[in-house]
């Protein structure tokens, strides 16, 4: 009696409300990820901010002077006596510097149009690694199939992330962490949906073949056996060079994966499926996409870094120190507290209560949850109601919060190194933090929704646009300067207060001859130099190099000399009011669009004369004017002889001997000294 009364009043609610309760349809749509596509694309393009010097120095700056005989230094990393990072990374990101070194020639004859400007080479690298950096997108789109997820849903949860809209187009070893990273989990997921699907097959077949009464019926089941599709092997050749060509690229790249490859091992062991047995096969099956990998790679940098040439390997006189690992220097310089102390040492918890919640706003935050909800289930739950260890969503559970706790536990911690973190989590909570309809959606959904988003846009405007963002266009402005300025006059330049410049963005060529009437070859003097003091210094100080670059300068050749000091804004107003008497500063441009959080702008009014012609708010205008690089080139009023060693006349007070420079400072000023002696060394030849 009762089931019929809820019939009637169900049928006479829908005739009175129809639209309430028509099912409301979901549509899965790519327009919104062909939005997003195109936005990463065009973020590639216009971005000027400068997340940190590893986008450059570990990648396109060291490809700039193998390929494209571009002047600029290699960092320490890349050292031959102890290297430990391989140039299997640095050439892959590097490709389109290989075209255009072929294709630059043929554009400027056919066209007239030189390519390698300053522009095209921070440009080429990034849109190159936002191609690839859809494949992240595609393995997404796969592993949401196969998961029975909205696999569109999930895709544009992924690319409005700030990491795939900043990170994923720069040129970092993290960004092609989180590809591989991808990779590796769409086979893993595939193939145990795929091993789980024909294992119960074989079971079934098993268990009818073993109750089967006649040998016909026998021989048709043992047929529909065979005919099974394999599952044991088929992915190994993909996984073994993923994981191992992942580990030259990060070290790190072996705790991100290890969750993954533990889970392709296991299909069907631990659940008894299959016989142990096959675990150690499919253990046996990586080797030999493995070790390939590994020897292409240990080649690679063995050549690159001079410590094994052809004629020793065809002669196979080598010895263990003819072969360079990156990856075991790497993890040997890392044991080691005291490197780690150049570089940072922070507090454990820091991935864990900063990092996560830094890199993937309320989607860190709703992973965290997870994983204690996880936790409380498995330790206090009964046996009936805990959680499923071996399951997909256990895996991906797993490939968040294993590397997150694994990492903490080395000292120097940064957000960038949990990038892969991003692929689980977008597939674990995509729904929460997408509104799908408008319909009963609760507070929370909104709050999330909204919060995601913010918290995105609000980081591509910070990290794409404003953090360090004038470092990359004052080097353009640099580079215009050095065109336009009067022929004869050697340029100095000083970058204080800033990340390391990647100064292959000046395009001065290695090696740059020309012929004389005579037929013979001779070598253009190099005229742009640089230095980097490194941090914010004192305007007396800077005063100080300033003064000696221009008294070496002066020393070393008969050339004019110019001094330029590129500094933040916020710092400028500094070094006019110490300029010393002889001394006139001139401001040549200022860039704006830039913040270094280590020396922030003052935008307090406190002792600010407010006029009736300007305001609080012409003042907070003015101000905002710090958040820009300003380029300052730096007169002195005498100019000394060159055979003088003597400081400068009236500037006893501004210059000091170099005995008594810093050390820091003597290694900065001496930047392009080793440069200097190849040049001659070169001209020799020549």
């Amino acid at each position: 009696m009762e089931c019929r009364k809820r019939q009637k009043f169900r049928a006479a609610f829908n005739k009175k409300f129809p639209k309430a309760v028509k099912p409301v349809k979901v549509k899965d749509s790519a327009i919104l990820w062909t939005m997003l596509a195109l936005a990463r694309l065009y973020l590639a393009t216009v971005q000027t901010g400068y997340i940190h010097p590893d986008e450059f120095h570990q990648s396109v700056q060291v490809m700039a002077r193998d390929i494209l005989n571009i002047d600029a230094r290699k960092p320490w990393e890349f050292h031959s006596e102890n290297p430990i990072r391989s140039v299997t990374f640095s050439a892959v990101v590097s490709l389109p510097y290989l075209v255009l070194k072929y294709l630059a020639p043929v554009v400027s004859y056919c066209f007239g149009y030189d390519l390698l400007t300053p522009s095209v080479l921070l440009v080429t690298p990034r849109a190159f690694m936002t191609f690839l950096s859809f494949i992240a997108d595609y393995s997404m789109y796969r592993i949401a199939q196969l998961c029975y997820l909205r696999p569109w849903s999930c895709v544009e949860v992924f690319a409005s992330s700030y990491i795939m809209l900043v990170f994923a187009t720069r040129t970092f070893s993290n960004t092609l962490e989180l590809i591989l990273m991808s990779l590796l989990l769409w086979r893993v997921c595939e193939s145990m949906v795929d091993s789980t699907k024909i294992i119960r097959k074989e079971n079934i077949l098993q268990d009818l073949y073993e109750n089967a009464d006649t040998v016909q019926d026998k021989v048709k089941l043992v047929r529909m056996k065979t005919k099974l599709p394999p599952y044991n092997f088929v992915d190994s050749a993909v996984i073994s060079v993923v994981v191992t060509y992942g580990t030259f690229v990060r070290p790190t790249f072996v705790v991100f994966s290890f969750v993954p490859v533990a889970y392709w091992l296991q299909r069907g062991v631990v659940t008894r499926e299959v016989s142990f047995s096959y675990f150690n096969l499919r253990f046996l099956s990586l080797l030999p996409g493995a070790v390939a990998t590994f020897l292409t790679c240990v080649l690679a940098d063995s050549f690159y870094y001079g410590a094994l040439t052809t004629t020793e390997l065809l002669f196979w006189n080598v010895t263990a120190h003819s072969f360079v690992v990156t990856p075991v220097n790497f993890v040997l310089y890392n044991t080691h507290g005291d490197n780690l102390a150049v570089h940072g040492l922070h507090p454990n918890y820091l991935h864990l209560l900063v990092n996560v919640p830094m890199l993937h706003g309320v989607l860190g935050l709703l992973g965290l949850w997870s994983v204690s909800k996880y936790l409380v289930a498995f330790t206090t739950g009964s046996m009936t109601k805990k959680p499923k260890v071996f399951s997909l969503a256990t895996m991906l559970l797993a490939s968040f919060i294993v590397p997150v706790l694994l990492l903490s536990l080395v000292p120097h911690q940064e957000a960038r190194f949990l990038l892969p973190t991003l692929l689980p989590l977008v597939l674990l909570h995509s729904d929460d933090v997408l509104i799908l309809t408008g319909r009963r959606i609760k507070m929370t959904k909104h709050f999330f929704f909204l919060s995601w988003h913010v918290w995105n846009i609000l980081c591509v405007a910070f990290f794409g646009f404003l953090h360090q963002g004038g470092v990359t266009k004052t080097l353009m402005q640099v580079h215009q300067h050095a065109l336009q300025r009067p022929p004869h006059t050697n340029s100095h330049v000083l970058f204080s207060a800033m990340y390391t410049p990647p100064t292959f963005l000046l395009v001065r060529r290695l090696t740059v001859t020309a012929q004389a009437e005579d037929g013979r070859h001779y070598r253009i003097e190099k005229s742009l130099f640089t230095y980097d003091t490194g941090g914010a210094r004192e305007p007396e100080d800077l005063h100080r190099l300033a003064a000696r670059v221009h008294h070496q300068a002066r020393q070393n050749s008969t050339r004019d000399v110019e001094v330029l000091i590129c500094l933040p804004a916020s710092l400028s107003e500094g070094l006019f009011l110490a300029a010393p008497e002889n001394v006139t500063l001139q401001r040549l441009q200022r860039v704006r669009g830039h913040l270094t959080l280590e020396d922030p702008p003052d935008l307090s009014l406190e002792g600010v004369a407010l006029t009736s012609s300007c305001g609080k708010v012409c003042q907070l205008v003015r101000h905002l004017d710090q958040f820009s690089i300003d380029i300052i080139s730096v007169n002195f009023g005498q100019k000394d002889t060159p055979q003088s060693p003597a400081p400068l006349p009236s500037q006893t007070s501004s210059v000091v001997t170099q005995d008594s420079l810093p050390e820091a400072a003597l290694h900065n000023l001496t930047e392009d000294e080793e440069e200097e002696e190849e040049d001659q060394q070169e001209d020799q030849n020549l």
